[in-house]
C-alpha cells in the first residue's frame, strides 16, 4: 500500500470513531436541549445585538439604556420560542408564571453581561466610572465574551428553574 492509502485509511477510521461516540452523546435530551437552546440564543443574540448596537451607535443612546432594551426584547423572542420548541411542554404552571421565571433569569443575566462588559471596558479603560459610550471595538469584544457566559447560565437556570419537568 502506499502512503496516501494509509494516510486515507487512518482519517477513515478516524472519522468513524468520531461520529461512532458522537451519536450516543446526541441522542441525550439534554444535548438536543442545548443545541436547540443555542440556536434560539443566536437568533436573540442577533436581536439584541442588533438593537442594542443601532441604538448606542446611530441613535446616540447610553450603551446601558440601549442594552436594557435590546435585552427586554431578545428575551421576549427567547422565551417564546424556547416554550414552542426547546423545553415544549415542559415546566410546571401557567405561561404567564413561566415567562416570569424567565425574565427573572434573564435579569440575572442582564446583570452579569452589564458587569462583564463594564469589566472589559475597564481593563481597556482604567476607570470604573465615567467611561461613555465604548468604541465599537471594545464593545464587540465586552459583548462577545459576555454572550458565552451569559448564556451557558441562561441555559442551565432555565432548564433546572423555568421548564423543570413537573414532578
Amino acid at each position: 500500500r502506499s502512503a496516501s492509502s494509509f494516510a486515507i485509511t487512518s482519517i477513515v477510521k478516524d472519522y468513524l470513531v468520531i461520529e461512532t461516540a458522537a451519536v450516543p452523546l446526541i441522542q441525550r435530551r439534554g444535548v438536543r436541549q442545548f443545541i436547540k437552546f443555542c440556536v434560539i440564543g443566536f437568533t436573540s443574540m442577533i436581536i439584541d445585538v442588533g438593537i442594542a448596537k443601532t441604538l448606542t451607535y446611530r441613535v446616540g443612546w447610553h450603551w446601558i439604556l440601549s442594552q436594557t432594551i435590546s435585552f427586554a426584547v431578545a428575551v421576549t423572542n427567547g422565551f417564546v420560542w424556547n416554550s414552542l420548541w426547546t423545553f415544549k411542554g415542559l415546566g410546571a404552571g401557567k405561561r404567564h408564571e413561566q415567562y416570569a421565571k424567565f425574565v427573572a433569569v434573564n435579569i440575572v443575566g442582564l446583570g452579569l453581561n452589564v458587569f462583564i462588559m463594564k469589566g472589559i471596558f475597564m481593563i481597556f479603560t482604567g476607570r470604573f466610572i465615567g467611561q461613555g459610550n465604548p468604541p465599537e471595538l471594545q464593545w464587540n469584544i465586552a459583548k462577545g465574551t459576555a454572550i458565552v457566559i451569559v448564556a451557558l447560565w441562561n441555559f442551565f437556570a432555565n432548564k433546572h428553574w423555568t421548564f423543570r419537568p413537573k414532578v
